[in-house]
């Protein structure tokens, strides 16, 4: 009985309760961590602007480690060119999304897929990413995004000229030419437009560039896509003019 009773007596393993299972660690999966650690960065950037918003700032926002941010990101600027690919290509998600049951003609569509770009990137109140993408030293970094890019715009874009050409309401010898052609304005273009609109010697001088070209590139795709004159045109509201002169703002004057 007396060894009966001392193991009785023993204490029992113990089991873990609710108060012990609320101090468990939680796990998150890698994907989550590492977009709540883009969102806080984006925030930051919106808010402070890409140079100003550091490592520290993240981490202490998001409230993990500096241990747990250097697992996800090489550096800083790694960071940054996750954000930028990300904007790029949840941008290409929206556009289509925009034309999902859209059953307009290919220039309706377009048109479409115009504006929907104009809303997102207003949305995010914030444009001064382009100046850490066109930093002298991203060059490497802007040929590379933009490649990406090119061909997410295709994969969007071509459907919808050979839309426009089977209805008749564009105009080209050929579709996937015409496509070629317009992703030539997108990028190559704005990117001339960019590296001009460099020598402006102050904000409204730059928004002056930045919409007069964007008008000509408009006008350019118009002619190309065989569509009447003013078919597209650049909504140029207050947002987007307060945006363009913050954008001035940001931008490393050694560049020019």
């Amino acid at each position: 009985m007396s060894g009966t009773g001392s193991r009785l007596a023993r204490p029992s393993r113990h089991t873990a309760g609710p108060a012990d299972s609320s101090r468990r660690r939680v796990t998150k999966d890698p994907e989550v961590r590492r977009d709540e650690l883009l969102d806080v960065a984006w925030e930051l950037c919106r808010t402070d602007g890409f140079d100003s918003m550091n490592v520290e700032q993240v981490t202490r926002t998001a409230g993990v480690a500096k241990g747990t941010f250097y697992h996800y990101f090489a550096s800083k600027d790694a960071m940054l060119e996750q954000l930028v690919q990300r904007f790029g290509d949840r941008l290409f998600d929206h556009l289509s999304a925009s034309l999902s049951g859209h059953d307009g003609t290919g220039a309706e569509q377009l048109k479409t897929i115009m504006d929907a770009a104009s809303s997102y990137k207003l949305a995010q109140a914030d444009i001064t990413y382009a100046s850490f993408l066109y930093r002298p030293e991203n060059l490497a970094l802007r040929h590379r995004l933009f490649g990406s890019w090119r061909e997410h715009a295709r994969q969007v874009l071509l459907p919808v000229i050979r839309s426009g050409c089977a209805d008749g309401s564009f105009s080209v010898a050929d579709d996937a030419g015409a496509t070629d052609l317009v992703l030539l304005l997108w990028f190559d273009a704005a990117d001339q437009l960019w590296e001009r609109a460099l020598l402006a010697p102050d904000a409204d001088s730059f928004a002056a560039v930045m919409l007069g070209g964007a008008a000509s590139i408009y006008q350019a795709q118009e002619r190309i896509l065989g569509l009447p004159e003013g078919t597209f045109n650049l909504p140029v509201q207050p947002e987007l003019l307060e945006l363009i002169r913050h954008l001035f703002q940001t931008i490393d004057r050694t560049q020019s």
